[in-house]
């Protein structure tokens, strides 16, 4: 562990460092940007630069106040993440990762700063009010009913908003650095004290759902005062920058080790954290996770595989232990679990439905209280296996009716599979749409084969909480299929055609186009009346069958034809018009429909020109 001398800004080597090892204090803050922090290696190779200032001068000048703090308070070592780790080596990474939890427990203070939070406003008012300069004195030294301390005093009233909305909360790194140390004190931008952790308890619990009774004494082997499924809905709705870091920062929280696999992506580094908890812990509330309905939770327009789906006993990803912040492990060992080749073995107390024998319900020994155990149901094979189905419900001992639910007798063995779905959640594609004038865009209907039913026949309505689209852009989902009607006038001819996009249940895009005359499927009515069991015989063809394999057609009376050509273009950056919500949503794949009528042979000069219809961005 390298750590800083806080009075000459240098940095000392492990082997450099006084023995007994010195108490030190220690850094939690976030960064402000890769570039601009002093690393371990500009500690080694641009020192010089760095102390004339003309390399790193924002890093440069927070780590020398950082130290001041320290050295202020009378701390002669400390440590920081920026420099003190050299994350060119994978050694030294995984060490650190690994013992972070430790080195923040060991630390004798732990500064927050927080960059976005500053106490001049607090500070102003006071300094008027007392008739003199304060304005570099530290919050929680000023004496009498102003002391940031007292929750009635105006310093904390002033900042109690701005400490709820700091970026600090919201990123992954720092909840273990939230939990771990003994003393945490809140500094501001100007690295004045504004409070110790205990003094903005209730402004912790708005900012990340963590009750005061676990920020002092936190233990990371102890499940029953603070079950797995309550510190992972901690960090279910934070950030990291490195994807696998959501789940590597979680390992001291449990008090585990894992190795790093940068590039394994996070769906993967959160399976093997879970699969590792399983063999740690007998706390089965790792099962009590629920996913949101795409409509409120993955972001405008994200697939999501729906109720009659079955899925693995492993969750997805952190962010479906969104709702787990009240769950309670009772450690009533009445369960038995673990993770074999073929899925989780599991005994445990079952229900099946009197209504459909493939449907069960098995107990955990979780719930908001005793009186409300915690239910998951599943769905059992003809393999004698289950899987977990309503991936958006929990069930808990006051919903479960002795009319419908059939209690069997003792604890059941049973194997769950426990596949944690890559693709349970789908970005969706954004389709737009270039045609020449001699084109006019008509109705857009849609069929949905979610699950594998055969789709109906509907009406493509804007979403009103998609993403920001232009009049010539649309969501599709994976598992639709959208007819768009066109019309054509060429020559004094009118003729109407479908253009039909095809995404596949893993986003696959593919497109063709039809006119509505054609045969055997001649389509004249109304989509959703008299036409609508030939529409929907064709879009079942093309969805299960073939994909559109039409990429032009040939006007009736007319040299012309009609192309189509679908291409990807970069994604752009779009607003949700909905509330930000838990987690991130998928970025959406973006395709280009693009739309010419010419002679055969020739290119439509038109769609290149003025009066086509281009993307529309600033």
């Amino acid at each position: 562990m390298r750590l800083l001398r806080t009075r000459q800004y240098a940095l000392l080597e492990s082997n450099e460092t006084p023995v007994p090892f010195p108490e030190y204090a220690i850094l939690s803050h976030t960064w402000i940007s890769p570039k601009d922090e002093v690393t371990y290696q500009d500690f080694k190779n641009r020192r010089s630069d760095i102390e004339n200032d003309i390399y790193k001068q924002k890093g440069w000048a927070k780590l020398k106040r950082y130290c001041d703090r320290a050295a202020r308070d009378g701390w002669d070592w400390a440590w920081m993440d920026t420099c003190c780790i050299d994350k060119t080596n994978p050694a030294d990474t995984q060490e650190a990762i690994n013992a972070m939890f430790r080195w923040y427990q060991n630390a004798g203070i732990c500064y927050t700063y927080l960059e976005d939070v500053d106490a001049n406003t607090a500070l102003d008012r006071l300094s008027l009010t007392s008739g003199s300069s304060i304005m570099s004195l530290d919050l929680d030294t000023i004496s009498g009913k102003d002391n940031v301390a007292d929750p009635a005093s105006f310093p904390h009233m002033i900042l109690s908003s701005l400490l709820i909305k700091a970026k600090w909360f919201t990123r992954g790194w720092t909840l273990q650095e939230l939990l771990a140390p003994p003393y945490l004190v809140f500094v501001d931008c100007a690295w004045r004290r504004i409070g110790t952790r205990e003094h903005w308890t209730p402004e912790i619990k708005k900012a990340c759902r963590i009750e005061a009774k676990h920020l002092s004494g936190f233990n990371p082997a102890d499940y029953t005062s603070c079950s797995i499924a309550m510190r992972l809905s901690w960090a279910s709705n934070r950030e990291t920058t490195v994807e696998e870091d959501e789940t590597y920062s979680l390992l001291g929280l449990f008090g585990i080790s894992l190795p790093l696999i940068y590039g394994e992506g996070r769906l993967r580094a959160f399976n093997r954290l879970q699969r590792e908890l399983i063999t740690v812990y007998n706390d089965d509330s790792i099962f009590a996770w629920k996913a949101l309905l795409p409509s409120n939770k993955y972001g405008p327009g994200t697939h999501h595989r729906g109720d009659k789906s079955k899925h693995g006993i492993l969750a997805p990803s952190i962010r479906e232990f969104w709702d787990a912040s009240s769950i309670h492990s009772f450690g009533l060992d009445v369960n038995t679990f673990s993770m074999t080749n073929r899925g989780l073995e599991i005994n445990a107390k079952r229900w099946r439905s009197k209504n459909d024998r493939t449907k069960c319900l098995i107990g955990l020994n979780c719930g908001v209280d005793l009186a409300r155990l915690i239910r998951i149901p599943l769905h059992h094979h003809s393999d004698n296996s289950y899987e977990r189905i309503q991936i958006d419900q929990l069930y808990d001992m006051s919903t479960i009716g002795d009319d419908c639910w059939e209690e069997e007798r003792g604890n059941q063995s049973m194997f769950i599979r426990a596949r944690s779905d890559s693709d349970l959640f789908v970005a969706p594609l954004i389709v737009g749409l270039e045609y020449p004038r001699k084109i006019r865009i008509g109705e857009k209907y849609l069929v949905y084969y979610g699950d594998g039913a055969m789709g109906t026949m509907q009406r493509l309505d804007e979403d009103p909480r998609s993403y920001d689209l232009d009049e010539d852009e649309l969501l599709v989902k994976p598992d639709q299929l959208v007819f768009i009607n066109i019309e054509t006038d060429c020559q004094g001819i009118k003729t109407e055609l479908d253009i039909i996009v095809n995404i596949t249940d893993k986003g696959y895009p593919s497109a063709g186009i039809l006119a509505k005359e054609s045969e055997p499927w001649e389509r004249l009515g109304d989509p959703l009346t008299e036409a609508v069991g030939v529409y929907q015989g064709l879009a079942d063809y093309f969805h299960h069958k073939v994909p559109p394999v039409y990429p032009v057609f040939a006007l009736e009376d007319t040299e012309d034809v009609v192309s189509i050509c679908l291409i990807p273009r970069p994604a752009l950056n779009r607003a949700s018009r909905g509330p930000q919500e838990v987690g991130k949503s998928p970025t959406p794949r973006e395709y280009l429909v693009k739309v010419t009528v010419g002679k055969n042979g020739d290119s439509d000069e038109e769609t290149e020109g003025q009066s086509s219809r281009k993307r529309r961005r600033d």
